[in-house]
């Protein structure tokens, strides 16, 4: 019988998303001396990030990723929790060397596949501004209908936004402009329509005869819809079962017509607009099962595998891009560690036992390179589930923990004063050849998620000191 703390969720409500983590005791009670003492001697030291930091300072720091990364076309850069300045900071230097100095050609981060497309026309020099597309919009009253949109859009961090403004004054100018691409599903899982509504206009001219289960879909989705997934799953704990099965049936005959007509539609409207189409439809779909499987877990009776499908979707839809594009194409990619961490998660957990990253890695090998973002001391977000709320959670501040003596943040003890990056793999071959533990634990907001955290990542960057986003919602 080994230390870890099983909680049977079933049947008890959730109150709290860090319930959905494995609790165990600490595995170590103190960090490893010998790889806290590596870890000091070989990290890179970055540039700070503290009170005017210049993202468009040069960027000599970066070199060491140079080898870190090598020939990958997916390069991967996490954060242990969203709406942290210091990380969308980091990220926008890291952006800004992969594109200047090793010629990556394309942006994709974790945020909506259709809403995406808008955001790349913006990169590419179209019209509008970049703050009435993404910028946080809150206050009002909150659940559905609360006090319109404007009330209820998530929206990107400023330090998101800058890096975006970066990529389009770099455009201007490029041989060979950068393209923004979103992976996600839409408006953080709150809604349907983003997808659905240009599904609409597709169906028109193609298949109008398919419209009604499209229209079915948005008639049960939309009035309980909001701006994350948690507002729509907390909703759905009073939607009558029926209801969310036909929701859920209209859903999967719109998705089966498309494949049982695939050559008609592609005849009639082509085959870049059908594949646009479909993806789409799938990510509706997708959007379905992942507000169903937020609403289990809110009620009690969490099935971890039920999160997959939207870890598929992030990883396929980034996939298909890749196949597209040709294979001279290269991307950044932007995500919480969770997605992009390369291992599996336990079959038997509460969360999804297949990961973006772990399907990334089994896709394209060592085309694949996933580097985190942690951070010791400072401020961290604490998400707290509000069924009141516009978003239907709060973002609140909490201070940093300690680190775990058996996570990986321990083991920059001895680099306090700027952000160090360490090569995993090369820790991980000293540890192995020492027989030394490996830290089993990385930090997640407030808490901290299980992973062999060496074989998850290829590179470590950890921040002394972090704090939240100027517009973090409230």
């Amino acid at each position: 019988m080994n230390d870890r703390i099983h909680h049977d969720h079933r049947n008890h409500p959730i109150e709290d998303l860090r319930d959905l983590l494995p609790s165990a005791e600490p595995t170590l009670t103190a960090a490893p001396a010998e790889l806290t003492e590596w870890v000091t001697r070989h990290a890179s030291r970055l540039a700070g990030l503290g009170p005017g930091a210049d993202p468009g300072a040069p960027l000599d720091d970066l070199e060491p990723l140079r080898e870190l990364v090598g020939d990958a076309r997916v390069v991967a850069l996490g954060e242990n929790s969203h709406q942290i300045r210091e990380f969308g900071l980091l990220r926008h230097r890291v952006l800004r060397f992969l594109v200047e100095e090793l010629g990556f050609t394309a942006y994709a981060m974790e945020y909506g596949a259709a809403e995406g497309r808008a955001v790349d026309a913006w990169v590419q020099g179209g019209p509008g501004d970049i703050d009435d597309l993404l910028a946080p919009t809150g206050g009002g009253s909150g659940g559905p209908g609360g006090d319109g949109k404007r009330a209820r859009r998530l929206g990107l961090p400023v330090e998101c936004r800058d890096a975006l403004r970066w990529l389009r004054r770099h455009n201007a100018g490029a041989a060979r402009p950068v393209h923004f691409v979103g992976c996600d599903i839409p408006a953080a899982g709150g809604s349907l329509a983003p997808v659905l509504e240009p599904v609409a206009a597709y169906l028109t001219a193609v298949d109008p005869g398919a419209l009604r289960f499209l229209r079915t879909a948005l008639e049960i989705s939309e009035p309980i819809a909001g701006g994350t997934v948690m507002v729509p799953a907390y909703a759905r704990l009073d939607l009558a079962p029926a209801e969310q099965d036909r929701l859920t049936a209209a859903l999967a005959r719109l998705l089966g017509r498309f494949g049982d007509l695939r050559e008609l539609y592609t005849e009639r409207g082509g085959r870049a607009a059908y594949e646009t189409a479909l993806s789409d439809v799938r990510a509706a779909v997708t959007t379905d099962m992942a507000q169903r499987a937020m609403a289990e877990a809110l009620a009690g009776s969490p099935d971890g595998p039920a999160f997959a499908a939207r870890e598929r979707y992030l990883a396929d839809t980034l996939l298909e891009f890749l196949a597209r594009s040709g294979p001279d194409v290269r991307v950044v990619l932007v995500g919480h560690n969770a997605h992009i961490q390369r291992s599996a998660n336990r079959a038997d957990g509460l969360l999804a036992v297949t990961t973006m990253g772990h399907l990334l890695a089994r896709a394209l090998g060592a085309d694949y390179v996933p580097v985190a973002l942690t951070g010791n001391g400072g401020e961290t977000v604490e998400n707290v589930p509000d069924r009141g709320h516009p978003l239907g959670m709060r973002w609140g501040r909490a201070a940093t923990p300690e680190a775990a003596p058996d996570s990986v943040e321990a083991l920059f003890a001895g680099v306090p004063g700027e952000p160090a990056l360490v090569d995993a793999r090369a820790l991980r071959a000293f540890a192995r050849r020492r027989g030394l533990p490996e830290p089993v634990r990385t930090r997640l907001d407030t808490a901290y998620l299980e992973m062999p955290v060496l074989e998850a990542f290829d590179g470590i960057v950890c921040v002394p000191g972090t704090n939240l986003s100027a517009d973090t919602p409230q």
